[in-house]
């Protein structure tokens, strides 16, 4: 492989990697929009949509000819992450409701 060779392919995983940032931010914007309406921990954690969301990206995966552990694998990260945003979130917002009294 040449040197341009190798900085083509690096210029297009850098493109990619925007396009991913971009749409990962997206996602977490929704994310947000759907945190203040959740009334519990038990709906944050949401075992049954998680899994759901696992199952469906591990079907895409395969049908996008990627390995779906990479897929999965992903997403467990994306989702423990905003999970614990949102629990965060609950956690401060339940704590500033109980102080204002």
């Amino acid at each position: 492989m040449t040197k341009v060779q190798l900085n083509a392919h690096r210029n297009e995983i850098d493109r990619i990697d925007r396009e991913i940032i971009a749409l990962i931010s997206a996602r977490t914007r929704v994310v947000k929009k759907l945190m203040v309406l959740k009334t519990d921990e038990e709906s944050i954690r949401s075992c049954d949509r998680v899994q759901q969301v696992l199952d469906k990206v591990s079907k895409l995966a395969e049908e996008n000819g990627l390995e779906p552990e990479i897929a999965v694998s992903t997403y467990q990260t994306l989702i423990k992450v905003l999970t614990d945003m949102q629990l965060e979130y609950f956690r401060s917002d339940k704590l500033s409701k109980t102080t204002e009294v």
